[in-house]
Parts: structure tokens; C-alpha cells; sequence
């Protein structure tokens, strides 16, 4: 699963996430994409200035991604961090996230994050 901020690093780094994610991965994943991840990166991409840009690259690239594994968007309502959290926990998920104090929230309750190291690749954190 991944939150907003994790899908806007990609251009603000220039990552190539699938390839990243295929490269930490030992088994084959599904990527979820809560619908509230996806309206909050509508919203900014319909804004200007850097994060904008960032928000319209995301969204574009998540097509070119289903190419490459299974997207799978689920419905999702009221704060982006607490919904993932929840699902997170629920499904025994992975969060692929930079938010600091969301990852922190996920490590202590046994959740997998997944996180930028360095700026130029992705890990388990």
C-alpha cells in the first residue's frame, strides 16, 4: 500500500518505484492505492507549483505501472493515514510510506514499512 507523499517522492527523486518494489520484493504483491490517495494527488495535480507537476507524474505513471504488477484501488474514507493504518493492520499489508510519524505509528504496531533510503532507492526500514 502506499500513501500520497511516498507517490509524490518519486519525481522530487526521480525513482523508478516499480522497479525499486520489484527489487525488494521476494514475493509477488499487489499494490493498493486508498481512493482517498488517489483524490488527494487529483486535487494537487489540478493545483500549481512543484507538488503539482509531482501529483500529475504520479498519476500518470500508475497506469504505465499495471503493466508491471496488479494495482488494485480500494475505496476508502477519512484521513488517508488512518484509513492505511487500519487496512495495514487488518491485512497484514506493507506501507510503502516517508511520513515519518505514520511510519513510526506502523513499526510499533508491527506493520512492514517501506521507505526512501538514501535518495535514490527504496527498503525495508
Amino acid at each position: 500500500m502506499v500513501d500520497t507523499n511516498f507517490l509524490l517522492s518519486q519525481f522530487e527523486y526521480g525513482l523508478d518505484v516499480p522497479s525499486e518494489l520489484l527489487r525488494i520484493s521476494s514475493e509477488p504483491f499487489m499494490l493498493v492505492i486508498p481512493s482517498v490517495v488517489s483524490a488527494e494527488l487529483a486535487t494537487l495535480a489540478g493545483r500549481t507549483g512543484r507538488r503539482a507537476t509531482a501529483a500529475r507524474f504520479a498519476l500518470q505513471n500508475m497506469e504505465k505501472w499495471r503493466a508491471r504488477f496488479p494495482i488494485s484501488e480500494e475505496k476508502s474514507e477519512g484521513k488517508a493515514d488512518e484509513w492505511i493504518f487500519k487496512y495495514a493492520q487488518k491485512n497484514k499489508a506493507a506501507v510503502a510510506t516517508n511520513d515519518v510519524p505514520l511510519r513510526q505509528r506502523l513499526l510499533a504496531s508491527g506493520v512492514p514499512v517501506i521507505a526512501m533510503k538514501g535518495k535514490s532507492k527504496l527498503d525495508y526500514v
